[in-house]
């Protein structure tokens, strides 16, 4: 019995495979209503999230951008012994010159590694951190090396909070306003050190 059964299925199942007749009107509707149902909303959920994923890596970009600018200032500063800072011209917001006016001569102390200074020469020399236009877009160079970066800091300042001249003693603060030609926004970004 149970034999008869399975060869009556089996030979269901042949005529059904080796049938070409094809599919009906309601089988070739009821698929072209649930792919209409599913492909925009599957398209619309990976174009969004292809464009939310650029967003946010453009955003990192200029993010690391500030981050590099603002490190590498910082390794020229720490490189660079200056006595003061003074401000490139009080309409120019985007410059700022670190000035050493003295050089401090040293020499070993007892023979130990304890150093003492010898004598003061006075000299005045200059560096200078200013926004530079290169190929069309703003870039921070420190005394004449471009930090070089895919955005763009047009717009961006550099300022000092000391009401003295020469200034000793300040905070610099710069504020980067960057932004990147595939990215419409402008990122805002401050950093502040005092020295």
């Amino acid at each position: 019995m149970i034999e008869n059964i399975a060869r009556r299925s089996m030979e269901k199942l042949k005529v059904k495979i080796f049938d070409n007749k094809g599919i009906t009107l309601i089988e070739l509707l009821v698929t072209l209503t649930i792919s209409a149902i599913l492909l925009p909303v599957t398209y619309g959920a990976l174009i969004t999230g292809y464009k939310v994923y650029e967003k946010v890596s453009i955003d990192a970009q200029l993010r690391e951008d500030a981050d590099y600018v603002s490190s590498m200032v910082m390794k020229h500063l720490y490189s660079y012994p200056f006595d003061s800072i003074e401000e490139c011209t009080p309409d120019h917001s985007g410059c700022i010159k670190f000035v050493n006016d003295t050089e401090k001569n040293v020499s070993s102390y007892s023979g130990k590694s304890f150093y003492e200074v010898k004598n003061e020469d006075v000299l005045h020399d200059e560096q200078k951190l200013e926004l530079v236009n290169i190929d069309g877009k703003e870039q921070w160079s420190f005394n004449g090396e471009i930090l070089d970066t895919s955005s763009d800091f047009s717009g961006s300042t550099i300022s000092t909070s000391c009401s003295t001249n020469p200034c000793k003693d300040a905070m610099i603060q710069m504020t980067y306003k960057v932004s990147h030609p595939k990215f419409s926004k402008t990122l805002q970004l401050e950093s502040r050190f005092g020295f």
